[in-house]
């Protein structure tokens, strides 16, 4: 499974070599539907999986998931108004929402009808502001996640809560600083909203001490970062250090121990950052960006 994912060495060559890169997705009419095929081909393997073991079913059907809770959010930015790029997550035969909803005017209250008696349901309460939803959409992926090894064994479901937890710490430190540089939240109307998921009842205390681990370690980062360039890192600068920081620590988990959840999960995450690159990459091609600056925003270890 680690031998399926692709080394930085690997985006270099598909970057130099996009003429073949572009051949695997020719049925594509434009860059949109190209990331839609691309998506397929990744989650194949899941797909696979999710049939042919039952123990670990939940989990990779919740990791299929995770990208339909971004098509809810689609249908819900079009009620709000808001242009969004129609990238459409197919995760059949587990899907629950169809890209036919696209083609349909849906209201607020329509939308909540459709998730209603479907994993979908009450996943979005406050959806009072654009913001909000946004925020709701990357802590209700991770939610669904860490709910699914409710059926795991005590040491199974320990290990993979504590990945769950170091991601969810890291989604909250992200949304800090997006609140605070991207809408101009002040300190206390962020650290209010922010407590509200730090005191959930699923992730406890527990996603307060690894939100703290977290801070420890960006705040380290940030000092060195000034000291060296003299400037305040951007929003958008703190979000790729925090992914990156991320990923080496659920890549060095990989091999910890064959004999347990550690690689199933691993693999699970750092095949989400893949599909998340692989797009980094057909974006970086679209607007005619050079190599180095494409793989200075992929997501890697190092």
């Amino acid at each position: 499974m680690r031998s399926r994912l692709l080394s930085l060495m690997d985006y270099s060559s598909i970057i130099r070599d996009r003429e073949n890169f572009y051949d695997k997705i020719s049925a594509a009419h434009d860059y949109i539907e190209a990331k839609e095929v691309i998506f397929r081909d990744q989650i194949a393997m899941v797909i696979h999986l999710s049939e042919a073991t039952r123990e670990y079913a939940p989990l990779f059907v919740a990791f299929l998931r995770q990208y339909e809770v971004n098509n809810a959010k689609l249908l819900l930015s079009k009620a709000f108004g808001r242009q969004s790029l129609e990238l459409w997550y197919d995760i059949s035969p587990y899907a629950v929402l169809d890209k036919s909803l696209l083609q349909q005017k849906l209201s607020l209250d329509d939308i909540t009808t459709i998730m209603a008696n479907t994993y979908l349901d009450g996943m979005y309460k406050d959806i009072s502001s654009y913001e909000r939803l946004e925020i709701q959409t990357a802590i209700n992926s991770a939610r669904h996640l860490y709910a699914s090894s409710a059926l795991f064994s005590s040491e199974s479901r320990q290990i993979f809560q504590a990945f769950m937890l170091r991601r969810i710490a890291v989604i909250a430190m992200i949304w800090s600083w997006r609140l605070k540089q991207n809408y101009h939240w002040s300190d206390e109307e962020t650290r209010l909203f922010m407590e509200r998921f730090y005191n959930l009842n699923l992730f406890g205390r527990q996603a307060w001490t690894q939100v703290k681990i977290v801070e420890k370690d960006l705040n380290r980062c940030l000092e060195q970062l000034m000291k060296t360039s003299g400037e305040k890192p951007t929003s958008v600068n703190i979000e790729y250090y925090l992914e990156k920081y991320y990923y080496n620590w659920v890549s060095s988990m990989f091999h910890r121990d064959f004999h347990s959840i550690h690689c199933v999960v691993a693999y699970l995450l750092l095949l989400y950052y893949q599909i998340r690159n692989l797009f980094c990459v057909v974006e970086g091609l679209r607007f005619g960006l050079s190599s180095e600056m494409i793989l200075e925003r992929i997501v890697t270890e190092g």
